[in-house]
């Protein structure tokens, strides 16, 4: 036992500088415990093979596909509309926003997923985005409070109950001290907790409008995009778009191809499941027919000779903005970047033209700039510095900017890629698999970890995510601290550790009033998430209250909610949380500035908490 308390106050020690790496001092300890006998091999990995981690590495899938599918993107817009240019409506809905959004994904996939969104609004609305950003981490935090799967830690406690023999709480069970803490935190943050923060100048995140707005001036694309019909007549019917080498020769770049369908349910059109959808990246082996439909982007005099040539009907867009981008050239899977010629490039020297280039790479070059200046014509002979506007699929755009030595990508696609805010097929198919998900907790026919995986391989499925983005999504830092800290709380329980620390509380506040139990548990667990992760405070934690309630004889339910709540109140570090330390940088923050608002709302939380769990959950 001496030897894991030694091991035990390192690991804090190391937790609390800083000066090492989280997942490091996991791992450390880990082997530690390996290395001094204290764990078997099986006991040191024990951590991989607990379902806790796979239901935690499935929740990053889960929450990644919804923000892929816009779905965080069109809540964010949904919430500047409702503002109605008003900064205290705006925090209000933030804040509720943020916590419905992290009560069924992660707190740092909805803070990265509102916090360009809201940064954009409040410029908009002439605001100081640092009222808005830590309010933002602070809603995301209580937001997990509301379910199951809101946040690791309640994870974590759960799993704790069912090791232990004791009846779990349910899904929606969290919410009952949850909702009540929310109500507070917007009261709070509305009326006071604001007046605390600063006002400082932040960096101004370009939003995906303003993106397009440039992109647009620069390259001039607002020249000409055309609506294309087939008429019968056309001789373009049954010619593939490479036969007819539209772009190579004629210049003309097909944006979208939408097929005619003579009959489409009006259901089926407001839910957005015709029979044929849009073609929004059309293969240079499809075939054009009969009154189909294209968006081109091309100049007055090549759309004229378009027309004359194959006999189509053409109307020219006069209003091209930014939802006229995001409708028709722009979705969840089709996006556009600016990508420079890199001095050591292949491409240099090679003679291109717009339309599709390249085999490697699958991009729709649609217009080019060399010195700052648009260049005119269909055919390019590529130099160093030039600067290409081009439309692939987001993927591929990713991987060019990861991997490509030939082109530097210009901005961040990857977060862009997220904001094109309108909900797709995928966007519903992901909304019915979150709706299974929920359905399977609170019915329970499955384990959490199996429900989901199995909404996770449904998104997978349904094309709302491919693996390759998967595995990126998953924070393998978060799995790697809960996989390294699980081994800690074994060994506490094989040594004897827990039981000992769960005697000298007993000791000290055995006597007491049990109401002195439960605030001693919320001190020692709010205390140790300020200054280390939250989650591997609630793994230390949960097994020593556990033994510690049990030995009272009290229920442990009381003590496991104010353990799990407790540890979701970093609110007094900029690294308490991942979703603190986002918000620093992007709000000009200082330390003192979480102390200052989070202190209070610390103390309500502790009020609150001291004195409704017990009502909620009795002791006996």
């Amino acid at each position: 036992m001496t030897i894991t308390f030694i091991i035990l106050g390192i690991t804090i020690i190391l937790f609390v500088s800083g000066k090492i790496r989280p997942d490091i001092v996991a791992i450390m300890s880990m082997m530690a415990l390996s290395m001094t006998g204290v764990l078997t091999t099986k006991e040191t990995f024990s951590g991989f093979s607990n379902s806790s981690i796979i239901l935690i590495a499935g929740l990053f899938i889960v929450g990644e596909a919804m923000s892929r599918t816009g779905l965080t993107s069109w809540l964010g817009n949904k919430i500047i509309t409702l503002s109605k240019n008003n900064s205290n409506r705006l925090l209000v809905l933030i804040i509720v926003g943020s916590a419905v959004l992290s009560a069924f994904m992660s707190n740092t996939g909805t803070v990265a997923s509102l916090m360009p969104v809201i940064i954009a609004a409040a410029w908009r609305l002439k605001t100081s985005a640092s009222k808005m950003l830590i309010p933002l981490s602070f809603a995301a935090a209580t937001g997990g409070l509301l379910t199951l799967t809101g946040t690791p830690t309640n994870i974590v406690t759960n799993q704790a109950m069912i090791e232990g023999g004791v009846q779990e709480f349910g899904f929606f069970e969290f919410a009952y001290i949850g909702v009540p803490l929310l109500v507070l935190t917007v009261i709070y943050m509305r009326y006071f907790g604001q007046k605390l923060l600063p006002n400082n100048e932040s960096r101004k995140l370009e939003d995906i409008d303003e993106s397009i707005q440039n992109i647009e001036d620069s390259y001039q694309l607002y020249e000409g995009f055309w609506r294309v019909r087939i008429r019968p007549s056309s001789s373009a019917i049954g010619k593939t778009i490479k036969q007819m080498q539209l772009g190579s020769k004629m210049g003309v770049n097909i944006i979208k191809i939408i097929p005619h369908e003579k009959k489409t349910t009006t259901i089926l059109k407001k839910v957005g499941l015709k029979k044929s959808d849009p073609d929004e990246f059309p293969d240079l082996e499809r075939e054009l027919h009969a009154q189909d439909e294209l968006i081109v982007n091309c100049s007055e005099n090549r759309i004229n000779r378009f027309i004359q040539k194959y006999d189509v009907a053409a109307t020219k867009q006069e209003e091209v903005d930014g939802n006229f981008m995001k409708e028709n050239v722009l979705s969840d899977e089709i996006g556009i970047c600016e990508m420079i010629v890199a001095p050591k490039s292949s491409y240099k020297g090679k003679h291109i033209n717009t339309g599709r280039f390249g085999d490697k790479y699958n991009l729709q070059v649609m217009a080019l700039n060399r010195h700052n200046k648009r260049i005119r014509g269909r055919e390019f002979d590529l130099k160093e510095g030039d600067s290409l506007l081009v439309r692939a699929k987001w993927e591929d755009i990713k991987a060019i900017q990861e991997e490509s030595r030939d082109f530097l990508i210009i901005g961040s696609p990857e977060e862009l890629s997220k904001e094109v805010g309108k909900i797709t097929r995928k966007g519903i198919i992901s909304i019915l698999a979150m709706v299974f998900m929920v359905t399977m907790f609170i019915w329970g026919p499955f384990s959490s970890a199996i429900t989901v995986i199995l909404t996770a391989f449904i998104m997978v499925l349904g094309g709302c995510i491919n693996m390759n983005q998967s595995y990126r999504a998953i924070n393998w830092n978060v799995i790697i601290i809960m996989a390294g800290m699980i081994p800690m709380g074994v060994a506490l329980q094989k040594t004897g550790g827990a039981k000992y620390i769960a005697d000298s509380m007993i000791t000290l506040l055995g006597d007491m009033h049990p109401t002195y139990f439960l605030a001693g548990i919320f001190l020692i667990t709010s205390f140790l998430s300020q200054v280390m992760s939250n989650t591997a405070t609630a793994i230390l934690m949960a097994p020593i209250v556990l033994v510690a309630s049990i030995q009272l004889g009290y229920s442990p339910q009381p003590f496991m909610m104010a353990l799990a709540v407790s540890a979701s109140t970093a609110f007094l570090t900029p690294f308490g949380t991942p979703t603190n330390t986002m918000v620093m940088n992007a709000g000009n923050y200082k330390f003192t500035d979480y102390m200052k608002s989070g202190s209070i709302l610390l103390l309500i939380f502790f009020i609150v908490s001291i004195v409704l769990i017990p009502m909620i959950w009795p002791y006996h």
